[in-house]
C-alpha cells in the first residue's frame, strides 16, 4: 500500500512539504526539484500531479495507493489522473536528469491500438 504520493500535496503545489509541525518550512532543494519536475512535465504536456499518482503506482509490490482528499472533484480528478496516457519519454527524461532513480519502476505505456 502506497500512501502520500502527492507528499502532502506539495507535488501538486501546496506550501507544505511532509506532514508535521514543520511541514510549512520546505528546504530550497526541494522546491528546486519540484521546478525541475515542473519543467519536464510542461515539455511534454503531462501533469505533475497525474505523474506522481502513476509514479507512486507503478512498482509491481504496490497493491494500492492511498490518496487523501477533501472533496468529489479531488476524487474524480483522481481517477482520471490514473486512466490518463503519459508518454514514456517523460519517464526516460527524468531518468535522463537524475530526477528519479535510473532504476524506478515507471508505468508502461499500453501497446498501440489498445
Amino acid at each position: 500500500m502506497i500512501g502520500s504520493a502527492l507528499n502532502a500535496g506539495f507535488i501538486s503545489g501546496s506550501p507544505r512539504y511532509n506532514y508535521g509541525k514543520q511541514s510549512y518550512e520546505i528546504p530550497a532543494a526541494f522546491i528546486e526539484k519540484r521546478r525541475k519536475l515542473r519543467d519536464v512535465a510542461a515539455n511534454h504536456g503531462v501533469d505533475l500531479r497525474t505523474a506522481a499518482l502513476q509514479f507512486s503506482a507503478a512498482p509491481d509490490v504496490a497493491a494500492a495507493l492511498v490518496v487523501g482528499c477533501k472533496s468529489e472533484q479531488q476524487i474524480l480528478a483522481d481517477y482520471t489522473s490514473m486512466q490518463t496516457k503519459i508518454p514514456a519519454e517523460f519517464w526516460a527524461d527524468l531518468k535522463a536528469e537524475n530526477l528519479i532513480e535510473q532504476n524506478a519502476p515507471v508505468p508502461q505505456m499500453a501497446p498501440a491500438g489498445m
